[in-house]
């Protein structure tokens, strides 16, 4: 994709998501920096902020735990040996999602039963078990799938966004 094509692509996942309900009526809202090569969750993290949403982001542990950070857009984001951009912040610790109205999560496909192709470690399988608010991963539309391989531990999300539009699983 070129880059325009990329921040189309952005622009309309983050406008397919500020009308889902549940975030439009959100006070805090866990969501990914994205990596170049990602659907875009830039604009999207930029209108929660505007709209006074708190936005958290992942932070990534050496134990292949999440640990959460407030989005300060003034704040520096340094991309990890991984590639994947962190803020520089205060941690909210591992348990901060328990806190979130939704979390918006990376994917490499979604199928339509809701099951999540990550890429493979784990952190978001780890860092969701547990979690009640409701999932949505984020994909570009040729990533959402009639089905994909799962394991027992992986955690399912509720709805899967492209920039196509939503989708929910049944």
């Amino acid at each position: 994709m070129s880059p325009g094509e990329r921040a189309e692509a952005a622009e309309a996942i983050a406008l397919h998501l500020l009308a889902v309900p549940v975030i439009a009526r959100a006070n805090r809202v866990a969501c990914y920096l994205s990596m170049p090569t990602e659907p875009g969750t830039g604009p999207l993290v930029a209108a929660l902020h505007d709209r006074g949403v708190e936005v958290v982001v992942p932070i990534s542990l050496d134990d292949h735990t999440l640990d959460w950070s407030t989005y300060d857009p003034t704040a520096a984001v340094t991309p990890t040996a991984l590639g994947i951009p962190e803020p520089a912040g205060v941690r909210l610790g591992v348990d901060a999602l328990e806190t979130c109205d939704v979390v918006i999560l990376p994917a490499l496909a979604v199928d339509h039963a809701g099951h999540r192709l990550g890429r493979g470690a784990g952190y978001y399988d780890r860092a969701l078990a547990g979690t009640s608010a409701p999932l949505c991963a984020v994909v570009f539309t040729h990533e959402l799938l009639p089905t994909l391989p799962h394991e027992p531990h992986d955690v399912p999300v509720q709805m899967a966004v492209t920039p196509a539009g939503l989708f929910r699983v049944p």
